[in-house]
């Protein structure tokens, strides 16, 4: 029976030859980018203008008021096209 170790270096080596001659694959960046889409999904399931604000809030994006007046313009936008 095959080593599951062995199997993960064998599936890395062929990820990484079938990139060769490619621009690298930043893994990490890659993952974060997929975290920060599901966040970002689950925020815009909110309904209340409050709790949106005080969601954005605690993940730090609230620091800059225009920064904030951008995303909350854009948040109200989808909103009201939620309610048609």
């Amino acid at each position: 029976m095959a080593n599951g170790n062995k199997d993960d270096e064998i599936r890395e080596v062929m990820a990484e030859e079938s990139r060769r001659g490619k621009r690298p694959l930043d893994l990490k960046a890659l993952e974060r980018r997929r975290r920060e889409r599901e966040m970002l999904r689950s925020l815009l399931q909110i309904e209340k203008e409050e709790e949106f604000l005080n969601a954005i809030r605690e993940l730090g994006y609230a620091d800059d008021p225009e920064r904030t007046a951008v995303i909350l313009k854009a948040w109200r936008a989808l909103s009201s096209s939620r309610r048609r």
